[in-house]
């Protein structure tokens, strides 16, 4: 019994000193399998697009490079809104296409600052793919006579084969 047990430690202790010199090289592999594989092109990307619904209520394009495609992260507004006529929600629509497809619209709909008047703010995280993106603005209720505001896009750029 007592050379059964000497020779489980003896083998124990062997595999031991074996995966010192050979764990490495196995994670190593075994980490390269699971690898993102975009994650050496993506590049940061931010910008500030500035919508007017009073003198321009059209949609902004956003510059995308030639060959990549914008993953947004995240989306930060603020500006003002205001109504002569009542409640007003201001909206900010981001309408993206991704391979030549049909545009597909996303709603934002910042709250109101409960101490200054017509004061609007949001920001939130997001994920929405882009191989052209536009920015436009939108509302709810009543006509504006008064919308502006500031919209950040953070996100990141990554190959677009």
């Amino acid at each position: 019994m007592k050379n059964k047990l000497m020779t489980l430690a003896g083998v124990l202790a062997l595999l031991a000193v074996l995966g010192k010199f050979y764990a490495k090289p196995v994670l190593a592999s075994v980490a390269a399998m699971v690898q993102d594989i975009d994650q050496p092109a993506r590049a940061p990307f931010q910008t500030t697009v500035t919508v007017n619904a009073i003198s321009n209520f059209n949609y902004t394009s956003v510059s995308i490079p030639s060959g990549q495609r914008l993953v947004v992260d995240y989306v930060s507004m603020s500006g003002a809104a205001t109504s002569a006529s009542g409640n007003i929600q201001p909206i900010i629509i981001l309408s993206s296409t991704v391979g030549g497809g049909p545009s597909t619209l996303y709603y934002f709909a910042p709250q109101a600052n409960s101490l200054v008047s017509g004061q609007f703010y949001s920001g939130q995280n997001t994920t929405i793919f882009a191989d052209t993106l536009q920015v436009g603005p939108a509302f709810a209720g009543y006509s504006p006579n008064f919308l502006t505001f500031n919209v950040v896009i953070s996100g990141h750029l990554i190959s677009n084969p």
